[in-house]
């Protein structure tokens, strides 16, 4: 016999939830369902960071699911109400939520949740419209994400692009800093965002029935060019000779790792984009003297240490070009993750140094290796893996 539509519903986001948790949540008990151990500790007031992170994330799917099959508009405004609605309804019925069994509690959750977001869209009082998610920032938008889908918006962006949402998103930089930082001009930098934003609604406005993942990089054309300059190489100090740059003027001046091919040593310099960011892509390299048939490569995580004390360590591990090869000034997007919970984040004046030699804390390669985490559970994991920051839950 066909389901009815109602249950048609239910069915399908009960599995969109499932999908979620089971993918991005590791069970207490491997005989109990993920989402039956999460509701667990919802109610028992034990929740941990990242475990809060994927219960409003489970929240926030389902309500945009309503919304969509209601056939509503994608407000942030009505998202976040709706969450925060359902986030009682959930507390509220933690007592009848303890007394379902396991196979039956996800059915319950989605109901209380679609019946906050129901109650909502039959509110007269508020006026919920279109308008509401064309004026909202990029800021308004991604709080609706779920932490893997704001890392699948960001992932699959253009490297460019990428970075201007990061600034847009998250730092509080003047337009003409930022297109300087970027080597954009100040003239290009209205439409661009007006990019960044235009893609953020239609990630926002997706039609998706799980988590999104990060599109898969098509394999480069084969091609001949000179050996990778190596990250960890560029950062290592210049011993100082008669007629050198001093250290003061060249903190970041590369040594003994320039490779042949190159007229000049290359120069790095290596700051934060913004204080809130600290997880994914989160540095900016600014190099001078990189021949346009090299690019810059990381062969392990490397540990860099900030210039201003009481400032956030940061692991890099990815390295992604954002300007034309060709540009004298290149400029590239490092995926860095903080190890210090309670320091500063870095900004665009803020710099970095080698550390020293490739990370080998075995916790912290573990967590790298976990492709199961967010960037923002990274970074949280590797905190607690380097005993600065309480554990998070959900890490290994």
């Amino acid at each position: 016999m066909p389901l009815q539509h109602g249950a048609s519903k239910a069915v399908a986001l009960a599995f969109v939830i499932g999908a979620l948790i089971a993918t991005h949540c590791t069970p207490a008990s491997a005989q109990r369902p993920p989402a039956a151990v999460l509701l667990d500790r919802l109610c028992g007031h034990t929740m941990l960071h990242n475990e809060e992170d994927r219960l409003f994330g489970m929240i926030s799917l389902t309500v945009r699911a309503t919304i969509k099959y209601r056939g509503a508009v994608f407000s942030p405004d009505l998202i976040d109400d709706s969450i925060q609605d359902a986030l009682g309804n959930m507390i509220a019925a933690c007592p009848k939520i303890a007394a379902t069994p396991d196979p039956q509690r996800l059915g319950l959750v989605v109901q209380l949740i679609s019946d906050a977001t129901d109650k909502r869209l039959r509110e007269p009082k508020r006026d919920y419209n279109e308008a509401s998610t064309d004026k909202a920032t990029a800021a308004d938008l991604s709080e609706e994400l779920s932490a893997p889908e704001i890392d699948a918006w960001i992932n699959a962006l253009p490297p460019r692009r990428r970075a201007l949402a990061l600034f847009l998103y998250a730092s509080d930089l003047q337009q003409p800093d930022i297109a300087q930082a970027l080597g954009i001009s100040p003239a290009a930098m209205a439409p661009e965002f007006r990019d960044v934003k235009g893609d953020l609604l239609k990630f926002f406005r997706a039609e998706a029935d799980v988590v999104p993942a990060s599109p898969a990089s098509a394999a480069p054309a084969m091609e001949y060019k000179i050996a990778d300059a190596n990250l960890a190489a560029l950062l290592q100090p210049q011993p100082q000779t008669a007629g050198s740059p001093t250290a003061g003027d060249n903190p970041l001046a590369a040594g003994p790792g320039r490779q042949p091919g190159a007229a000049a040593n290359p120069r790095i310099r290596i700051t934060g984009i913004s204080p809130d960011i600290y997880a994914g892509w989160s540095l900016l390299a600014t190099v001078t003297g990189l021949p346009a048939e090299r690019n810059l490569e990381i062969n392990a995580p490397l540990l860099l240490v900030p210039n201003v004390p009481e400032h956030r360590r940061m692991i890099v591990t990815g390295v992604e070009e954002i300007s034309d090869p060709h540009d004298a000034t290149r400029r590239f997007l490092l995926k860095a993750y903080a190890i210090d919970g309670e320091k500063e984040g870095a900004g665009l004046r803020d710099t970095f140094t080698l550390a020293g030699p490739n990370v080998d804390n075995p916790l912290a390669l573990n967590t790298l290796r976990n492709s199961g985490l967010a960037a923002i559970e990274v970074a949280r994991c590797l905190q607690y893996n380097y005993g600065t920051a309480d554990d998070p839950g959900l890490c290994q």
